[in-house]
């Protein structure tokens, strides 16, 4: 039976914080505009529905960046495997 190869995809976590953070960015954006939106539609003033909007942009963006930042600090690399030792020849 042939070996099989291990198809694994290796993520370095500045990667992954970089792809958080970018995910992050459109999604505040988007759940910023919406709170304004719907703010707009229950006949709220222009000035309190922007200012709903860049609150939940902040908090969006404050929350993906901390678990950007999270992600980087607790980052646990897989230990490498141990190079065959060439003194021992079996």
């Amino acid at each position: 039976m042939a070996s099989e190869a291990s198809h694994q995809i290796e993520v370095s976590p500045t990667a992954l914080a970089s792809a958080w953070r970018a995910v992050g960015h459109r999604i505040a954006a988007m759940a910023g505009s919406a709170a304004a939106l719907l703010s707009l539609f229950q006949h709220t003033p222009v000035k309190v529905a922007s200012l709903r909007g860049a609150l939940v942009w902040a908090a969006i963006m404050l929350t993906t960046s901390l678990g950007a930042w999270l992600a980087e600090k607790t980052w646990h690399a897989q230990p490498q495997e141990p190079a065959p030792d060439p003194t021992e020849d079996a």
